[in-house]
């Protein structure tokens, strides 16, 4: 009997993507009060979160020309740097705390916060050269910055998540967004 290795290998269209596989996706609503100000926190389970802008965020729906701005006041969020296995050396954040700013060239100019407690580990420098990867790639290669979010909000995050998972396998259905937006 012939074997052919090209039909041992197995389908790889269906592949969720590594994000979708290893991080928890989180999401906090009309941040700061103003609608559809949505961003996404992606949670892995090693504490580290990346921040991306929600789907639902009114920057999907506008048009023109962006750039990103990693200047905050007297903070450059590039020059950020950490060293050794606690990441010491981080900007620390607050929820309030913005990352970066976009701005469009029509002078509309709005700052994306990191909305959970933590420590900078460092932002998407490609976001300067390629902005155009925010929208592109929100989850992916448009991520906005790598934070290591507190073991207290961690945990957290993996209660909901986990409750989650729970809700849908004892129901048989995805939870709608809008239930599982929890705020952290």
């Amino acid at each position: 009997m012939e074997f052919k290795i090209l039909d041992s290998i197995p389908d790889l269209t269906n592949l969720k993507s590594f994000t979708d596989r290893y991080f928890a996706k989180r999401y906090l609503l009309n941040v700061g009060g103003v609608s559809n100000n949505d961003i996404m926190l992606m949670f892995h389970s090693n504490r580290v979160m990346l921040l991306c802008l929600a789907p639902s965020h009114f920057f999907f729906n506008k048009k023109g020309n962006f750039k990103v701005n990693f200047t905050i006041g007297n903070i450059d969020r590039l020059s950020n740097t950490v060293k050794g296995k606690g990441k010491k050396g981080g900007q620390l954040l607050i929820p309030s705390s913005a990352i970066c700013k976009v701005e469009f060239d029509d002078g509309t100019i709005f700052d994306i916060p990191c909305g959970i407690k933590g420590t900078l580990i460092e932002v998407n420098e490609e976001l300067v050269q390629h902005p155009e990867l925010l929208k592109q790639m929100p989850d992916s290669d448009g991520y906005i910055a790598i934070i290591l979010s507190s073991i207290a909000t961690s945990e957290a995050a993996k209660i909901v998540h986990y409750k989650q998972i729970l809700c849908e396998v004892l129901s048989g259905e995805v939870l709608p967004l809008s239930k599982t937006a929890t705020p952290i």
